[in-house]
């Protein structure tokens, strides 16, 4: 649970505000979320059945991941298979992200983590799921999360007590989506610490 309340609250919120007025987010904007609707039409059922390596890549770049020539060793029917699992199996959410996330886990991606999966899961559902990245680790722990400075437990579980955090997060600022809850962890942690 994030403890920290008032001031820090506002001071994340006025510093996103202040961001957004001088369009210092659009660069991070552009490269995260400008192609948020053609990302999220590939992710649907159907479309996931074809889509490419490129496809694939794009999304992994979009999600920030740093070791593209490792995620381009895999297959584009272990892409496939992956996000199909992540997405549309029955099974818990904390068993899905475990199982894609996690090192050893059945549907884990060669150079992939939880930055990608929380990204994707964010890109197919942006009012249900977060984002789980350094910055989001960052802002949590500056708002006191125990969540965001423990991490104990399984993969899966934690994500869904990051997730938790994030919700607060986004219902403190009066955020739209989790997509501006990324946009506020960005601003909280890169923009704030170039001025």
């Amino acid at each position: 649970m994030v403890a920290k309340t008032g001031s820090g609250w506002s001071e994340l919120a006025n510093s996103y505000q202040q961001s957004l007025g001088k369009g210092l987010l659009e660069p991070y904007r552009k490269r995260r979320w400008a192609r948020y609707r053609e990302f999220s039409r590939w992710l649907d059922q159907e479309s996931l059945t074809r889509l490419n390596i490129e496809q694939a890549a794009n999304l992994f770049r979009a999600s920030g991941g740093n070791r593209p020539a490792e995620f381009k060793t895999n297959s584009v029917e272990a892409i496939r298979d992956t996000l199909d699992f992540l997405l549309y199996d029955e099974v818990k959410l904390e068993g899905r992200f475990g199982e894609c996330a996690t090192e050893g886990g059945g549907f884990k991606l060669v150079g992939a983590g939880k930055e990608f999966i929380s990204y994707v899961l964010c890109l197919r559902e942006p009012f249900l799921f977060g984002i789980w990245n350094t910055n989001s680790e960052r802002v949590l722990r500056q708002m006191g999360s125990r969540n965001a400075i423990t991490q104990t437990g399984p993969l899966g579980i934690q994500y869904l007590d990051v997730l938790d955090d994030l919700a607060q997060l986004k219902a403190h600022m009066g955020l739209p989506d989790f997509r501006a809850v990324d946009e506020a962890c960005y601003c909280g942690v890169r923009i704030k610490a170039d001025r």
